[in-house]
């Protein structure tokens, strides 16, 4: 059987072991399902392209990434990053907000677009993401940096997409931002 088959299939069994239909299948399933192992999950792309093209399951984004392994960023190199991020005021706060998100909880670009202001958790002076279940506590100064852009969302947001849900809101009405927009923005 071709590589590509089998992914189909793994993907498919994957997807029932979650208990998601393909027609339910969401940004956040794809997502997680390519971080798992992303360099196996190649071969099936062509499958899930035909799979939204021809309407078995929604339209979304599958994940690309490089396929050149590049040295990951030691620990050092990542909070020295994130110290820079916090520091520099001079970047938009949506930028150093997706910046923290990467640098601070490892998540790929595609999946903080995909995050909405819901997913983001106060109790008392405690702010905590859902990227999982149980929620994330999100550490300070992250955690201020993250309410002061939530409180000046609705002032930056795309005029067509002033009441968007979006932690990250597009410019398409009812749309986040593009991934490839956000990845180009960050330092």
């Amino acid at each position: 059987m071709p590589p590509a088959a089998t992914q189909a299939g793994v993907f498919l069994v994957w997807l029932a072991a979650r208990d998601v239909a393909l027609s339910a299948c969401t940004q956040a399933d794809l997502d997680a399902w390519h971080a798992e192992k992303y360099s196996t999950r190649r071969p099936a792309q062509a499958f899930l392209r035909w799979c939204m093209d021809s309407r078995p399951m929604p339209r979304l984004i599958i994940p690309n990434r490089q396929t050149a392994n590049p040295h990951p960023m030691g620990q050092h190199q990542r909070v020295a990053a994130l110290q820079r991020v916090l520091a520099d005021a001079s970047a938009p706060l949506r930028v150093r907000v997706a910046a923290c998100l990467v640098l601070l909880f490892a998540q790929p670009v595609s999946r903080i677009v995909r995050m909405t202001v819901d997913d983001v958790l106060r109790k008392g002076q405690h702010v905590a993401l859902r990227l999982g279940d149980p929620p994330t506590p999100v550490p300070e100064p992250v955690a201020d940096l993250l309410l002061n852009y939530l409180q000046a969302l609705p002032a930056t947001a795309p005029a067509i997409n002033q009441n968007s849900p979006w932690l990250f809101p597009g410019r398409r009405a009812s749309q986040p931002m593009n991934p490839a927009t956000l990845r180009d923005a960050l330092p």
